[in-house]
């Protein structure tokens, strides 16, 4: 088994930035791919559609104090509640507070860089397969 391996086809962002409705329309199909530049160059980009903001947070410091440093003052609620309704549960990805710290807590053991060691070498076999 070879650790090594290349990608043939790397993801290569639009041209130009996309509607919003395209860009969610294209995320289905590959996330990476339908990311324009701007999501590449700047911390946060902004959509403004059908009356709505959509922030996408891109710097990993403005994420970690969204969702670790200040997590109090971002609610995922209110977009969560209109798109899943009572649909979406309370999974890690969605719940706040404290339901979401216990969540974390009890996942996040799963998660250690010495545990996930362990699969690299699994991880590295199906993707030779793959490739």
């Amino acid at each position: 088994m070879s650790l090594d391996a290349t990608i043939p086809l790397l993801p290569v962002p639009p041209s130009r930035r996309l509607s919003f409705l395209w860009l969610m329309l294209e995320m289905v199909k590959n996330p990476l791919g339908s990311s324009g530049k701007d999501f590449y160059d700047e911390p946060i980009v902004v959509y403004r559609n059908f009356g709505l903001e959509n922030a996408f947070v891109m710097d990993p410091e403005v994420i970690q104090t969204i969702f670790l440093d200040d997590c109090a003052s971002f609610s995922k609620r209110p977009i969560y509640d209109h798109v899943l309704g009572e649909g979406g549960g309370k999974g890690l990805l969605i719940a706040e507070g404290d339901h979401w710290r216990w969540q974390r807590r009890l996942m996040a053991s799963l998660f250690r860089a010495e545990d996930l060691l362990a699969y690299v070498a699994v991880f590295a076999a199906d993707c030779e397969a793959l490739l």
